[in-house]
């Protein structure tokens, strides 16, 4: 599996914008008749909770794979502030393609930085 970080920014503002009824009942998991995109949006949840952006319970049952009750932890929340602006995060992929750069955490971290620097100084 590829890392698709539009993906990522996805499953973590779903996550965070569970509320808290849903928070304590929320169930991700994948089967054999999962569709294709939404065992790409539980694999990169599982990711995330490896990685320390989500904490929850992960399970593994004859249906497959999944996580119960995700939260975003700190790193999460970070994470996620510097990719939720759509104007933000279209300037970091932007940047990263023009300069050849594969999108890993650091990259992301530190063309955010740049792109949101731009997006207040008014710079396009």
């Amino acid at each position: 599996m590829k890392r698709d970080w539009d993906t990522i920014r996805s499953v973590l503002e779903e996550i965070e914008g569970l509320g808290e009824q849903q928070f304590q009942g929320a169930q991700y998991s994948y089967g054999q008749d999962t569709p294709p995109d939404e065992t790409e949006r539980v694999r990169h949840l599982l990711l995330l909770r490896d990685a320390g952006f989500i904490q929850g319970v992960r399970f593994d049952s004859l249906g497959g794979p999944g996580i119960a009750s995700p939260e975003l932890t700190w790193e999460g929340h970070e994470l996620l502030d510097i990719i939720r602006s759509k104007t933000v995060w279209t300037k970091v992929k932007s940047m990263a393609k023009d300069k050849g750069l594969e999108l890993s955490l650091d990259a992301v971290k530190a063309l955010g930085k740049v792109a949101l620097d731009q997006v207040i100084g008014g710079i396009a």
